[in-house]
C-alpha cells in the first residue's frame, strides 16, 4: 500500500513513518489483520496545498493527514479531493476532539479521525481497516470488471437485481439492461491465424480514443471478434463510422473471406440471442460485396426471389460428363454461376442449387468410372454449403471437378508432367485466389523453393508467378465470354477483393479492358 503523509511538522512526519515501519511485521505475523501486508510512504507534504497537489500527482492509496494543516486544512483538502472524484483512502489527525470536525469527516468518507498524540495501536487498526477495505474492492472491480460483466452476460450467468444495476451504473455508467450494438468480423478458417490482427486493427482505430465505449472480445466456437458498444447517443452513427473507418482496414489488412456484421442490441444482457442471430446472417455474405457492412436492415432490403432450379443446364452438363468434356463441364458451371446469380436469392438455396447440381455429375459420372475418394467428394460438398463468400464457392466446385478428372488443363498438360510439378500445378489452380506463394508451395511439397521454381520453369514454360497470373486471367475470360456476371462478381469469382485492380491486370495481359473483351467476344 503506498502511503502519503501530509503533516505540518517533520519530526512528526518522521515519527509517522516509523510506526508505519514497525506496523508492518506485526500484521505479517497476525498479530493484527490478514498477513501479506506491505506499507511504503511515498511522499510528504507541509501544508494542505502542496498535500492536494501530490495526491494528485503521486496517486497513493491511503493519505494520513493533519487536520490542521497551513495554507489549506486538512478538511478542505479532501474536499477538493472528492470533488475532483477521487477515492482515495484518508485517515485525518486532530489535535483534539472536535463534533463538528468529525462528522464533516464522516461527511467525506475519510476512513479514520484519530486524536493526537497518536498511539500506535490506533493507527495500526486504522490502517489495517483500509488495507481490508482496499483488497475488497480490488477483488470487486476485477470480478466486476466491463470485460467480465459481458462475458457473464454471454455466458448466461447472470440474474441482475437492483444492486447489481445500482452498482454497475455508480462503476461505469450504465446497466446491462440498457441498448447496444455488436460488431463482429468472422475469419473462418484464418480464425486462429488472424484473430490477434484484427483485434490489433480495431484497437488501433478511433474507438479507442474517442469517448467511444467498447470492448473487444472473441469467441472461437463462432470463430469471431467482436466490438461490444454501450453508451451509445446515435446507433445509426455508430453503424456508419464501422462501416466507413474500420471495415475497409479490416479487409485491407486481412486474407482470405472477411464477413463484417453488424447487429442492434435491445438489452446488453440480450449478447448470446444477438450474437446467435448475427452468426446466422453471415450466409448472406453471398449476396453482398466485400468490404459491406451487413446489417438486418440490409438483408431485409434484397428482396430475394425463389430460385428455379436449372434443369436444363444440367441436362447439358450431364452429357459433356458421359462425353468426359471438360471444357463443355467448365461452360455449364459458368452458366449455372450466371443463373444463380442473375437474380437475388437465398444463400440456403443457392447452396442447395449447388449441391444438387454437383451431385446430378457424381451420379452419371459414377456410372462409368471410380471415385477416388468418396470422403473428399463430401468434404468438397460441406465446403459449399458453409461457404461464405463466392471465391469459397468456386474453390470448392473446382476441386470437385479436379477429383472427377474433368479440368481442362490437367487433361492437356499434366501428362508431360513430373508428379512434383503436376502436384504444384494442382496447388495452384486450388489457392490460385488466396496469394499463395512459391515458398508455401514448396513447403507443402517438401522442396526447396529454388529447386522447385527451376524445375516448374523447365517443365511448364512458365515461371511460377506467371502460371498464377495466366490462370487467374483464363478464368477471367471464360466467365466474361460465359456468363453475365457483373465485374465484381467476377473478380471475386478469381480473387480479386477490388474489380479496378483486376481491370488493370487483365488489360497489362490482353491489351483490352474487362468489358471491351466481353463485347468483342459477343
Amino acid at each position: 500500500m503506498n502511503i502519503l503523509v501530509v503533516v505540518r511538522e517533520n519530526a512528526e512526519s518522521g515519527e509517522i513513518e516509523n510506526m508505519l515501519q514497525r506496523i508492518a511485521p506485526m500484521v505479517e505475523a497476525g498479530q493484527k489483520g490478514s498477513g501479506n501486508f506491505c506499507c511504503k510512504v511515498i511522499g510528504t507534504a507541509g501544508d494542505g496545498k502542496k498535500g492536494y497537489e501530490a495526491i494528485r500527482r503521486l496517486c497513493p492509496d491511503l493519505v494520513i493527514a493533519d487536520v490542521e494543516l497551513p495554507e489549506t486544512d486538512g478538511l478542505k483538502m479532501l474536499e477538493k479531493i472528492r470533488e475532483d472524484q477521487s477515492e482515495v483512502k484518508v485517515i485525518l489527525l486532530a489535535e483534539k476532539e472536535n463534533f463538528s470536525q468529525a462528522k464533516r469527516a464522516i461527511e467525506l468518507e475519510a476512513e479514520g479521525y484519530l486524536i493526537k498524540p497518536v498511539k500506535e495501536d490506533e493507527l495500526c487498526q486504522a490502517v489495517v481497516r483500509v488495507e481490508k477495505k482496499l483488497k475488497k474492492e480490488h477483488v470487486a472491480e476485477s470480478v466486476l470488471s466491463i470485460d467480465n460483466i459481458f462475458m457473464a452476460c454471454l455466458n448466461g450467468q447472470l440474474s441482475p437485481d437492483c444492486d447489481f444495476h445500482l452498482m454497475t451504473k455508480y462503476m461505469y455508467g450504465f446497466t446491462i439492461e440498457e441498448p447496444g450494438a455488436v460488431f463482429a468480423v468472422w475469419l473462418g478458417e484464418g480464425y486462429e491465424e488472424q484473430k490477434e490482427y484484427a483485434k490489433n486493427v480495431i484497437r488501433q482505430s478511433e474507438i479507442y480514443r474517442t469517448s467511444r465505449a467498447s470492448s473487444v472480445f472473441e469467441a472461437r466456437v463462432w470463430k469471431i471478434v467482436f466490438v461490444v458498444l454501450y453508451q451509445m447517443e446515435d446507433e445509426r452513427q455508430e453503424y456508419i463510422y464501422f462501416q466507413k473507418q474500420i471495415v475497409p482496414k479490416l479487409c485491407q489488412q486481412l486474407r482470405g473471406t472477411v464477413v463484417c456484421i453488424w447487429a442492434k442490441a435491445h438489452q446488453i444482457v440480450e449478447l448470446p440471442d444477438v450474437l446467435k442471430h448475427m452468426n446466422s446472417m453471415k450466409d448472406w455474405n453471398l449476396l453482398f460485396d466485400r468490404g459491406e457492412l451487413i446489417r438486418q436492415e440490409a438483408i431485409d432490403c434484397q428482396k430475394t426471389v425463389p430460385l428455379k432450379y436449372p434443369a436444363e443446364i444440367e441436362s447439358q452438363a450431364r452429357q459433356a460428363v458421359k462425353a468426359k468434356d471438360g471444357e463443355e463441364i467448365k461452360r455449364a458451371y459458368y452458366r449455372l454461376y450466371d443463373h444463380i446469380r442473375r437474380e437475388p436469392h437465398s444463400p440456403e438455396e443457392m447452396k442447395e442449387c449447388l449441391i444438387r447440381f454437383n451431385m446430378a455429375l457424381l451420379n452419371v459420372y459414377k456410372t462409368q468410372w471410380e471415385v477416388e475418394s468418396e470422403l473428399e467428394i463430401q468434404r468438397c460438398m460441406q465446403a459449399i454449403s458453409t461457404a461464405m463468400s463466392w471465391s469459397e464457392v468456386r474453390a470448392a466446385m473446382e476441386s470437385f471437378l479436379m477429383m472427377l478428372n474433368f479440368n481442362a488443363f490437367e487433361e492437356q498438360e499434366d501428362g508431360r508432367l513430373s508428379p512434383l510439378v503436376r502436384k504444384a500445378v494442382q496447388i495452384v489452380r486450388k489457392y490460385y485466389d488466396q496469394g499463395i506463394t512459391l515458398e508455401e508451395v514448396a513447403g507443402r511439397l517438401f522442396v526447396s523453393e529454388e529447386y522447385l521454381s527451376s524445375q516448374f520453369k523447365k517443365e511448364t514454360g512458365a515461371g511460377f508467378t506467371e502460371t498464377i497470373r495466366k490462370y487467374r486471367i483464363d478464368r477471367i475470360k471464360g466467365l466474361l465470354i460465359g456468363t453475365k456476371l457483373k465485374i465484381n462478381q467476377i473478380a471475386e469469382l478469381t480473387g480479386y477483393a477490388d474489380s479496378k485492380y483486376m481491370s488493370r491486370v487483365f488489360k497489362e495481359e490482353t491489351g483490352m479492358l474487362p468489358t471491351e473483351f466481353r463485347k468483342a467476344a459477343h
